[in-house]
């Protein structure tokens, strides 16, 4: 049933091939973009994935398309601020792969491989796909379809995959939890997290009852859960021994996640900062942007006047990292 969807799927694109069969490459080709947050990107990125699982699967034969789409997506390694080699690259350069007649595409695949570090790492025209969908299980159907953006389809495969779930173990909960991060259905992962801190628990191994009910606290406070958060935190306090981690990036993650509790629960604010305090006063001169941020928040909001110290410190952190 999953290769329906599959197939479903695959079909929804047959309109970006037959405009590119016309010639028209205006929804598949480089179009810049900048933002904020992820600096320079394709906006026709998806599309040009879309279609090249497209000339895949369907297994067209178009020595014309491969070459331009290859093209375009290399005007997208080169300038993208984000430093992969992704999808559309790896599958076009397959497909590219079978026309390369006397080293034709030579010098194509080796402006690939200098088009960014991580091709430069990793980049390879040797690279090894099939090409037959029945090749392709449920996992690799639920892949394809969040990196091609298609989160209804992937929404599908994922509750097809849940359904024939034999033993829910740590492995499968994990595996939920990242399949609803990547469909956009986050907001559904509290009961996998709870379980994954009871298996914690039931294992008794330290590390593992801190990793998982540090999850739990971020995601209660990501979504705005205050109660639960608070709970959780104090669960977390009072079942793992922090002394293990105080020295490792973890606490001062979970530092981090107390700061913005302060600042979201007034009514526990004093309790939460009383216990953060010396660990923040410890750390004032080596912590990092978000923790110096959210400190000074938090240490404002119980009208503590050693938030003027930290922010003392954290433009002194500015200047060495040169921001």
């Amino acid at each position: 049933m999953y290769l329906d969807i599959l197939e479903e799927l695959l079909e929804n694109q047959a309109q970006l091939y037959k405009n590119a069969y016309k010639g028209d490459f205006s929804q598949v080709c480089y179009l810049e973009a900048k933002d904020k947050e992820h600096g320079t990107y394709d906006k026709n990125y998806t599309n040009r994935l879309r279609l090249s699982y497209f000339l895949l699967y369907k297994h067209i034969n178009n020595e014309d398309i491969v070459k331009r789409l290859f093209e375009e997506e290399l005007k997208d390694r080169e300038t993208n601020s984000f430093q992969g080699i992704g999808s559309a690259l790896e599958i076009l350069t397959f497909l590219l792969m079978k026309y390369n007649r006397e080293g034709t595409y030579d010098s194509l695949f080796e402006r690939a491989k200098t088009a960014n570090f991580d091709c430069a790492c990793g980049y390879t025209p040797n690279v090894e796909i099939s090409s037959e969908l029945e090749d392709c299980d449920i996992y690799d159907g639920i892949s394809i379809a969040i990196d091609m953006g298609c989160m209804e389809s992937a929404r599908k495969l994922v509750k097809l995959w849940k359904e024939d779930v034999a033993c829910w173990d740590k492995r499968n909960y994990e595996r939920l939890i990242y399949f609803n991060k990547d469909i956009k259905r986050e907001e559904e992962n509290e009961e996998p997290l709870k379980a994954l801190a009871e298996i914690a628990r039931a294992k008794g191994k330290n590390s593992d009852i801190i990793s998982t009910l540090r999850s739990l606290l971020h995601y209660y406070i990501q979504f705005d859960k205050k109660e639960q958060a608070y709970d959780c935190f104090q669960q977390l306090i009072r079942e793992g021994d922090l002394t293990e981690i105080y020295h490792i990036r973890l606490f001062e993650y979970i530092l981090e996640d107390c700061m913005e509790l302060i600042c979201e629960y007034r009514e526990k604010a004093e309790e939460l900062w009383k216990w953060a305090r010396p660990f923040i006063i410890e750390r004032a001169g080596n912590m990092f942007g978000n923790l110096y941020k959210k400190s000074i928040l938090a240490a404002e909001t119980v009208n503590d006047d050693f938030s003027g110290e930290l922010n003392y410190q954290y433009q002194e952190w500015k200047k060495r990292v040169g921001i």
